[in-house]
C-alpha cells in the first residue's frame, strides 16, 4: 500500500466516523422532540381534564358559581403517571375578570366572570402548558 492508498483510507474512515457521528446526533434530537412532544400532549390533556371537571361540578350543581373562586384558588396537584413514568405538577388559579378574561385590578362583589389557569410543569417539559377558560355565571350554574 502506497502513501496515496493510506490517505484515502484514512480520509474514507474520517468521512464515515463524521457521517456516523452526525448521523446519531441527529438521531437523539429526534428523540428528544418526540419525548417533549409526547410530554406536552400528557400535560395538555391533565390541564383540559381540571378545566373539564369544572365543568361538570358547575353543570351537575355539586358547585356553586361563587364557591369556584374558592373551591379551584391556588391549588396544586401532583400526578403520577406510572407507565411514561413522568410526574406532573397542575397549578390552578383562580381569578375575576372581565367578559374577555383581562383580570380586574380591583374585585367586584358578585362578578359574573372567573378565569382558571391551569399549568402543568413536568421534568423534561420545555416549556410549560397553560390553558386557561373563562366561566360566566348563568341562570343554570347559581
Amino acid at each position: 500500500m502506497n502513501m496515496m492508498e493510506m490517505v484515502l483510507a484514512l480520509f474514507a474512515v474520517v468521512f464515515f466516523t463524521a457521517t456516523s457521528s452526525m448521523y446519531n446526533r441527529r438521531v437523539m434530537d429526534q428523540n428528544d422532540y418526540l419525548i417533549n412532544a409526547t410530554q406536552y400532549v400528557q400535560a395538555t390533556q391533565l390541564c383540559h381534564t381540571v378545566l373539564d371537571e369544572v365543568d361538570a361540578k358547575l353543570f351537575a350543581k355539586m358547585i356553586s358559581f361563587f364557591s369556584v373562586k374558592t373551591t379551584y384558588a391556588n391549588v396544586n396537584r401532583t400526578i403520577n403517571l406510572n407507565f411514561p413514568g413522568d410526574t406532573y405538577q397542575l397549578n390552578i388559579q383562580t381569578v375575576d375578570c372581565d367578559s374577555l378574561g383581562v383580570p380586574l385590578t380591583i374585585p367586584e362583589v358578585n362578578n359574573i366572570w372567573v378565569r382558571i389557569t391551569v399549568t402543568a410543569t413536568t421534568q423534561g417539559l420545555k416549556v410549560p402548558v397553560t390553558m386557561q377558560r373563562v366561566y360566566t355565571k348563568t341562570h343554570l350554574n347559581l
